[in-house]
């Protein structure tokens, strides 16, 4: 079974969360942010933290943030839920019986792991990592998935 799809975005500055989520109707979900690190870019550099801190966000505003110039990703884990309450899930057994149905995780400003319950926009999600050029895209499935916690720490 297909679990999601790992890639890995370049180390530098750029929008690359709003490009990596873009075949995704943001607005349609409510977002758990972790409170990693990634920053919004400025003119002198890193300016401020994109999420400062763990929270929950409903999809226009989570919107605004992916799309609200460019930003330095290091770690980020963030979680979509088709609805609410809205609690964080550690681990795939917890993902597959929540109503979480995206899971996002960059690590180290490069490797990401981008899990999705909806077989349609996987493959989506798949073609489009492709087609932005990302390095090593691949399935992960019950036999390749290394990964036993859904966080990045």
């Amino acid at each position: 079974m297909r679990r999601g799809v790992s890639f890995k975005i370049p180390n530098a500055y750029g929008r690359y969360l709003s490009e990596l989520l873009r075949p995704i109707e943001i607005e349609r979900y409510t977002w758990l942010v972790g409170g990693e690190e990634s920053y919004i870019v400025g003119d002198d550099g890193l300016e401020r933290l994109l999420f400062p801190q763990q929270t929950v966000l409903d999809g226009e505003t989570f919107s605004q943030s992916v799309y609200d110039g460019e930003q330095y990703l290091i770690f980020v884990n963030v979680k979509a839920f088709s609805t609410r309450p809205v609690a964080d899930v550690e681990t795939y057994e917890a993902y597959m019986d929540s109503d979480c149905e995206i899971a996002l995780l960059i690590i180290d400003s490069t490797f990401v792991d981008l899990y999705c319950k909806d077989e349609h926009l996987l493959e989506s999600l798949y073609q489009h990592a492709l087609s932005c050029g990302y390095e090593d895209v691949a399935y992960l499935t019950d036999t390749n998935d290394t990964r036993t916690r859904l966080t990045i720490w």
